[in-house]
C-alpha cells in the first residue's frame, strides 16, 4: 500500500516525525431522521432532515523517537484549533476541521509508541478549485454549495441568487458568508444588522445558477464546491 500522509494547516505528518499506521477511518456524515409513532397505526412515520451529522476522521500515528513525549506534545501543538485537513491520496480535496480530539497513547517501548487523533469535520469534501474567487457563477458541478459572496461599492445593493433578493448596505465592502450565515467587512467587523434576507436562499444547487448584483457594484464569489461524504 502506498504511504499515506496527512497535511493539516500546511504542515504534514512527516514534518512532525509521525507516520500513519493505516489509512484514516471515516465515520459519521450520516443523514438525520425524525421518527414518529401514531397510535393505532402499524409502523412509524419517518421524516428526513436535509442535513448530515459531523464527519469524524480517525488517525493512528506511529512515533519513533528518543524524545517520545516531546514529540507527542509537538504533535498536539500542531494538531490544534480549526483548520483544513488534506489526505495525500486525494490531494485535490480537503476537509474543514472544527474540533480535534486526542485518544490514548500506547507506548510499547521507550522510543516507540502510537498516538490516536480524531478530526471532527464538516461532512463535505471541499474541492480546492472551489476556493478560488470568481466574478460570476453559472454552473455548480458538485453538490449543494454554500458560497462566500464579497460585494464592493457604496450604498444599498441587492444580491440576487436564482431570483431571490438579499440586500446589503455596503460601505466599501461586504462579505456575505452563506455557510456561517454571517456578514462582515474584509477587516472582520460585523455588519449583520446591515443585511436583510435568508442566507439559505443564497446556497447554490447542483446545475445551472444565476447570480447578480445591483448596477454599480462588483461581486467576487468563493463558491466552495464540494461533495457530501
Amino acid at each position: 500500500m502506498k504511504k499515506v500522509i496527512i497535511e493539516y494547516n500546511g504542515e504534514t505528518s512527516e514534518d512532525h516525525w509521525c507516520f500513519l499506521n493505516d489509512y484514516p477511518e471515516f465515520s459519521g456524515g450520516s443523514k438525520q431522521y425524525n421518527t414518529y409513532t401514531v397510535p393505532g397505526m402499524d409502523g412509524e412515520l419517518i421524516e428526513t432532515n436535509d442535513y448530515l451529522s459531523n464527519l469524524q476522521i480517525n488517525c493512528t500515528f506511529s512515533i519513533i523517537s528518543k524524545t517520545f513525549m516531546d514529540n507527542v506534545r509537538n504533535i498536539r501543538s500542531w494538531l490544534s484549533g480549526t483548520g483544513e485537513l488534506v489526505i495525500s491520496d486525494s490531494p485535490d480535496v480537503f476537509y474543514k476541521v472544527w474540533k480535534i480530539e486526542y485518544g490514548d497513547i500506547a507506548r510499547e517501548i521507550r522510543k516507540f509508541g502510537t498516538f490516536t487523533v480524531s478530526f471532527v469535520c464538516t461532512p463535505f469534501e471541499f474541492l480546492k478549485d472551489g476556493q478560488i474567487p470568481v466574478s460570476s457563477v453559472a454552473f455548480n458541478p458538485a453538490d449543494k454549495a454554500k458560497p462566500i459572496y464579497t460585494i464592493t461599492g457604496e450604498g444599498l445593493c441587492t444580491l440576487t441568487v436564482n431570483g431571490y433578493e438579499f440586500t446589503a448596505n455596503v460601505g466599501q465592502d461586504a462579505v456575505i458568508n452563506s455557510e456561517r450565515q454571517l456578514s462582515y467587512k474584509n477587516d472582520g467587523q460585523s455588519i449583520n444588522t446591515d443585511v436583510t434576507g435568508d442566507y439559505e436562499k443564497l446556497w447554490l444547487p447542483h446545475g445551472e445558477n444565476t447570480v447578480t448584483v445591483s448596477s454599480g457594484f462588483s461581486l467576487s464569489v468563493v463558491p466552495q464546491w464540494g461533495y457530501r461524504v
